[in-house]
């Protein structure tokens, strides 16, 4: 009987080319974009879940709260906290301190690249799980002059040699012994690294500021005990801070380890979300294209359920059960996924590395991943039953009365759910089309947007070796170097600006006030290089002698600071350092478009430059960084030279929305292509069925093109319905995703109405064929049918 069913099914197949192979083919791309958005969603969902004591480990999150009423939530910590909880708190059995990923120069022997790591306390290694190829993780970093590289760093420098106990320079003077190999942190780690060193040594290194309480710079992670109960430790260990400083407004937190990665994002003090979204969304649109690949197949197969009627009529005659025909009817279901997905799988194939290139991942399918095999079958199971099971039962509840005398008739209950299904399709195409116009538009408008400052041919390279402690006079010889427009240099990169402080008083400051200031350090050059607006008072000036203790504010520093008459000239402590206001500068971007600006205080401190920033002439940017790479090998002999574009840094802030915005594009392109296949084959039956009709009606006068119109009004109709649904719901979503920018554009009418305009053009062309064909037809032949 299996054998019957399959030759019946695929007899089927080969017989009803058109509406076969539209099935097919609207299957095979929507299963291979699932199948793929499947396998992103899969890897981002993985993220972490390898290390084996990851549900015991936690970061330690503080809540800072200010008199304005904002909650600021941040991952760093005190650096001598780690430690100290370790001793104080019984349900802590390990914990370790963790740099930001700092680059370093390492050289051996003719070798030296830079190489990006952390600073990290020995448990780190026993906490996580990064397994070790040589040495013992227990030790490992137990002395402050020992490192641990990972596998790709190990055969970089050593090539097969054993690197154990083998010695690494450091920044060209401090010599550090190996005492360990990892494996390469895998792509689905949160925390990558080339290198680890003990934090003892940076302790060393920077012990003027790291010993203070006050100062939050440090990540700090946790290991609990099993069976801890996370809230009552979290009660009693969130005033930890302030029982060793009497003044912080920190509150402590912890979140799972585990949720750093896709719940990252804090508002107010409370989780608001993170790259779960984006997953969310994606999983989404997956499933929205699979929809409409999966109605393409119930609409055809209900349609064409009439050509097999006699069929089902005399298999229910000698004695087949309404189960039967159903069970057989879902097999055919079955084989068309089945053959669609090994078509499709084969096109994941070849477009994988496509996909992976605008995804920023390396996703596989290999048939030695139980889990890709499982994630497959999964997607076959839910399409076939998804799309087979309302033909079975239409087709399944046949007459076989009616079928043999003749008069079997589709019903307006048919054609009415046909007609629903399409609306429904086009719905999700035109949500789809609304969504790509959005996010082009919104990344368009980030990458373009007047950020306060010219970051055009604006590059910059970090100090190194002495070019930090003679910067002035770097500085002079760079100027008068060959396309060099102007020179300057800051503590940290413009465009991205990590320190803050409460530190500052002003006249007429309320005593209770706690207000958190965003803190830079430049040079004098630097307003005039990045082509600031002064909206009040000047710049930095070189012959004003008491300008190294006098400060620049931004916009929204000046509200905060609430003086009449204007800014300028107002005195301003900071640090106990005692100046005034000489400038107030045009509020910019020191951040992503996703926040708004906060309060800005610039400082005068030319011997804190950790940033050389030169702005090249006007089509002479190869000129000027061959004249920055000629100083550097002069001051800082023996380090590679690097330099970054601001625009690089910039793009780099929504990389995230940039990878939206093309899997949006080519999902969309994919839904109007599904759904258009799909009215393609319902336009052929529809005008299939109805070729005597217009036959008759042609030889009554009708001209071809009211027939087109006539033809093309059904289906006109429905794409307006659709748009009806489509066009609002488009707009609440992108409105919402827009939500999470402090700038963004608006949705605008002109994206819904182009979008619902842009359907109804493509789908009217779709079903242009068969309806010209049909109307310019012969009606002699049309009404000798039957």
């Amino acid at each position: 009987m299996i054998k019957n069913y399959l030759l019946v099914a695929l007899r089927n197949i080969f017989r009803n080319k058109l509406p076969s192979t539209v099935n097919i083919l609207g299957l095979v791309f929507g299963i291979c974009s699932a199948l793929l958005i499947f396998l992103w969603v899969k890897d981002e969902l993985s993220f972490d879940n390898f290390h084996t004591n990851g549900d015991r480990i936690y970061r330690v999150m503080e809540n800072q709260r200010y008199s304005d009423g904002r909650i600021y939530t941040f991952a760093a910590t005190p650096a001598p906290m780690a430690p100290f909880i370790k001793e104080k708190y019984p349900e802590i059995e390990q914990a370790t301190r963790m740099t930001w990923d700092v680059s370093r120069l390492f050289q051996l022997d003719d070798k030296s690249f830079y190489e990006s790591g952390k600073y990290v306390d020995p448990d780190f290694l026993t906490m996580f799980t990064f397994p070790v190829i040589k040495g013992d993780v227990k030790t490992a970093l137990n002395d402050k002059h020992s490192i641990v590289i990972t596998e790709r760093m190990a055969i970089k420098y050593f090539g097969d040699q054993d690197p154990i106990g083998k010695t690494l320079l450091l920044d060209t003077k401090d010599a550090f012994n190996v005492s360990a190999v990892v494996k390469d942190p895998p792509a689905n780690s949160f925390l990558r690294f080339d290198f680890l060193v003990s934090f003892a040594f940076f302790w060393d290194e920077n012990k003027g500021w790291l010993d203070e309480w006050g100062n939050n710079n440090i990540r700090t992670f946790i290991m609990l005990a099993k069976e801890t109960n996370t809230q009552s430790f979290g009660e009693k260990f969130k005033h930890e801070v302030k029982e060793h400083n009497k003044e912080t407004n920190v509150e402590l937190f912890i979140q799972k380890f585990g949720d750093a990665y896709l719940h990252g994002n804090f508002e107010n003090g409370v989780l608001s979300g993170g790259r779960i979204d984006t997953v969310r969304i994606f999983f989404a649109v997956a499933v929205f294209v699979l929809a409409i690949a999966s109605i393409n197949f119930m609409n055809l197969s209900t349609a064409q359920a009439t050509k097999r009627a006699k069929e089902v009529g005399l298999r229910k005659v000698i004695g087949a059960a309404p189960a039967q025909v159903f069970k057989q009817f879902m097999g055919e279901s079955f084989l068309s996924v089945f053959m669609s997905a090994i078509a499709a799988v084969g096109l994941a194939l070849l477009v994988l590395p496509w996909f992976n290139s605008i995804s920023g991942k390396q996703l596989a399918i290999s048939s030695l991943d139980i889990n890709a095999l499982w994630l497959v079958l999964a997607v076959i199971v839910f399409t076939a039953f998804a799309a087979g099971i309302y033909p079975s039962i239409v087709i399944a509840e046949f007459k076989p009365v009616e079928v043999m005398k003749g008069q079997l008739k589709s019903g307006s209950r048919a054609s009415t759910f046909r007609q629903t299904l399409v609306v429904f399709q086009f719905s999700l195409s035109i949500i789809l089309i609304i969504s790509t116009a959005v996010v082009f538009r919104q990344v368009r408008f980030m990458e373009n947007r007047d950020i306060g400052f010219s970051r055009e041919n604006v590059f910059y390279t970090w100090t190194a070796s002495d070019i930090g402690s003679k910067f002035e006079t770097f500085r002079n010889r760079l100027t008068a170097e060959p396309g060099i427009e102007n020179v300057t240099g800051s503590s940290q990169v413009p465009i991205s600006i990590g320190n803050s402080t409460m530190g500052l008083s002003w006249e007429g400051k309320d005593p209770d006030s706690q207000i958190l200031f965003t803190n830079l350090d430049v040079d004098y050059d630097f307003v005039k290089t990045l082509k600031m607006t002064m909206v009040e008072g000047r710049s930095f000036d070189r012959t004003s002698t008491t300008d190294t203790a006098n400060y620049l504010v931004n916009q929204k520093a000046a509200e905060k600071f609430g003086f009449s008459g204007g800014t300028a000239d107002r005195d301003l402590t900071m640090w106990d350092r005692k100046g005034k206001i000489v400038g107030v500068i045009k509020d910019f971007n020191f951040g992503s478009l996703h926040s708004q600006v906060d309060p800005l205080v610039i400082r005068l401190k030319p011997d804190n430059i950790n940033c050389v920033i030169v702005r090249a002439k006007e089509g002479q940017t190869a000129e000027a960084i061959s004249s920055l790479e000629k100083l550097w090998k002069e001051y800082a002999p023996g380090y590679p030279f690097k330099y970054t574009f601001f625009d690089q840094d910039w793009e780099e802030f929504y990389s995230a929305e940039a990878q939206q915005e093309k899997v949006f594009n080519t999902l969309s392109i994919l839904s109007i292509f599904i759904s258009c296949l799909g009215l393609f084959g319902l336009s052929a039956f529809s005008a299939e069925r109805r070729t005597k009709e217009l036959g008759i009606r042609k030889t009554l006068g009708a001209s071809v093109p009211g027939l087109v119109r006539l033809m093309g009004r059904e289906f006109t109709v429905l794409v307006l319905v659709a748009a009806c649904i489509g066009c609002p719901l488009g707009w609440f979503l992108m409105t919402q995703w827009l939500q999470k920018f402090a700038y963004h554009i608006d949705v605008g009418i002109i994206t819904i109405v182009a979008a619902a305009v842009a359907c109804l053009i493509v789908s009217l062309i779709t079903i242009a064929y068969h309806s010209i064909r049909v109307s310019a037809a012969n009606p002699v032949k049309s009404l000798r049918q039957e």
